[in-house]
């Protein structure tokens, strides 16, 4: 080798060395990013306490039957989540725990996904954004499964990179087949994953005219579908046909065939909002196209990595159209990682074609997207983020309570208050379960009723149902205009999410609540899907 091809090694060495600094100093940044989110414990909101609840008060072997509370989590991590409490108790650390660690473990792992798919100089891009997407940040420290669902999927992407470059040796095949198997039993969508690796496997067999990888390939074929049988009659059955779950989700189901122009404007915004949640960039109109050119430099280029990483997204669509799968938020969190790698690559392929008539455009265009992501990373360092601080609002009636108190429990409080009343946060109270009628507000007036007469009522609010439609509905301040004529209101405390409200309500207050005494919920209101959780 001469002494310019010498120097010309030496440069490309010492640019791989940097990009593999700037790729771990991302990773580092990004577990600095989850670990401030997870040390700041907040307290659990509604859909957290809802699963826990299940774990905390079930068996093991109790953990295989349908689960309370319209729930429903793959059974390994359900597993998981029951080990976590067995061996570190039940307060949030511990029950966040699987999903924290799942969160680094697929940070960790995508960095190796990246090297592994993308050119060298997209490496840095790719892990960047996914180390500060503020969802994935966030959801690395929930009490649900979808922490989890995303670490399994970059293992399983991990995984395709490998077999695709062996070129489906038998002992590999064997392991990896093996390997997607159980992993069906620790995330829901990791079918998905799993039909696109089978996919684009058999691309590559079939074009490489591989007889032999196509009889191992027979392997995954029979065990994976098996695997998933035995997991859907085991514990998707049910969910399936959860009629509140669907309804709930009702939205989000493609509408197939569209018979509408309402029906294809949702195929494009659910296109484009893919990008925003569960992704988190504010350009969703930038990231969307770079999307597009990553999947065109693939098709071009590495056809199988083409099926790999726009299978699983079609795949869900087909889903929803069947009613079997929301396509919408945090259900999609597990597509992340194939929209980042698309993303990079287009961005990297759009380098490659203007570097020279546009040298800057690709920059501007990485730095655009990483803008607002870093910034609300950063303030979250400062400011981590809560969702219903029930927590500290539970305290503080047991800091100021007094003997002979009532406790009227909103419908949508109950379960986080029995699981912080199960870890001794409050005492007995003389305890009263409010109603949830959302159609119908009369029996809201007859339950609140029960309060009358009594000398001091504590009345306690989480994940409040509000609708901003054109007869904008705020249930808590419907209540509250009700309990304000009613009685008097001695006390209060709010946080995030959440509040308890003090009354008296031995003496006649004749001030009459309006709203509440309409009755009937606005017609408006009646016809529109809730915005809430189940």
């Amino acid at each position: 080798m001469n002494l310019s091809g010498k120097i010309a090694s030496a440069q490309r060495l010492l640019t791989l060395f940097s990009l593999e600094r700037i790729t771990w100093g991302f990773v580092g940044l990004g577990i600095l990013f989850r670990l401030r989110q997870y040390l700041f414990d907040r307290s659990l909101w509604l859909d957290e306490a809802d699963l826990v609840l299940n774990v905390i008060h079930r068996s093991p072997s109790e953990l295989l039957k349908p689960l309370d509370y319209h729930q429903g989590a793959p059974l390994g991590f359900l597993m998981l989540e029951k080990s976590a409490v067995l061996g570190f108790g039940n307060d949030e650390m511990a029950l966040r725990l699987v999903p924290f660690l799942s969160g680094i473990l697929a940070l960790i792992l995508f960095a190796s996904v990246a090297w592994r798919f993308l050119a060298p100089t997209a490496v840095p891009v790719a892990v960047g954004l996914f180390a500060i997407s503020d969802p994935l940040i966030y959801y690395s420290t929930e009490a649900k499964q979808y922490s989890s669902d995303i670490a399994v999927t970059v293992l399983l992407f991990l995984l395709a990179g490998y077999l695709l470059e062996r070129k489906f040796e038998a002992g590999p095949v064997v392991i990896i087949s093996i390997i997607g198997a159980i992993a069906l039993w620790f995330s829901h969508p990791a079918v998905f994953i799993l039909a696109a690796i089978g996919l684009s496997c058999l691309a590559d067999a079939l074009q490489r005219q591989d007889r032999r990888g196509l009889f191992l390939l027979s392997i995954p074929g029979v065990l994976w579908p098996s695997s998933f049988l035995l997991n859907f009659l085991e514990s998707l059955r049910g969910l399936s046909r959860d009629s509140t779950l669907l309804d709930y989700w009702r939205s989000a189901f493609a509408p197939f065939p569209p018979s509408s122009l309402a029906d294809a404007r949702w195929f494009i915004d659910s296109f484009f909002d893919i990008f925003s949640d569960p992704l988190g960039l504010t350009l969703k109109g930038i990231a969307a196209v770079a999307a597009v050119l990553g999947l065109i430099e693939f098709f071009a280029e590495h056809r199988q990595r083409f099926v790999l990483f726009l299978t699983p997204a079609v795949l869900t669509l087909v889903a929803s159209a069947l009613h079997r799968y929301p396509f919408r938020g945090r259900l999609l969190l597990f597509l992340v990682p194939s929209l980042i790698l698309l993303i990079a690559a287009g961005l990297e392929s759009l380098r490659a074609r203007t570097r020279d008539s546009l040298p800057y455009l690709s920059f501007l265009l990485i730095a655009f997207l990483f803008l607002d992501p870093i910034l609300d990373a950063g303030v979250h360092v400062r400011n981590p983020q809560p969702k219903e601080e029930i927590r500290p609002v539970i305290e503080y009636i047991e800091n100021h309570r007094m003997d002979g108190d009532a406790l009227y429990l909103y419908y949508s409080s109950l379960h986080p208050f029995q699981y912080y009343s199960a870890r001794h946060l409050i005492g007995p109270m003389d305890e009263i379960i409010g109603i949830e009628s959302r159609s119908d507000w009369k029996p809201y007036r007859a339950d609140l009723d029960q309060l009358r007469g009594r000398r001091r009522a504590w009345i306690l609010f989480s994940h409040i149902y509000r609708w901003a439609g054109v007869n904008g509905v705020d249930e808590e301040r419907l209540f509250l205009d009700y309990l304000d004529s009613m009685g008097r209101r001695l006390d209060s405390s709010r946080a995030q999410g959440a509040s308890v409200y003090l009354y008296d309500f031995g003496i006649q207050n004749h001030r009459a609540g309006p709203a509440m005494a309409a009755g009937a919920l606005p017609r408006s209101w009646a016809s529109r899907s809730t915005e809430t959780e189940p």
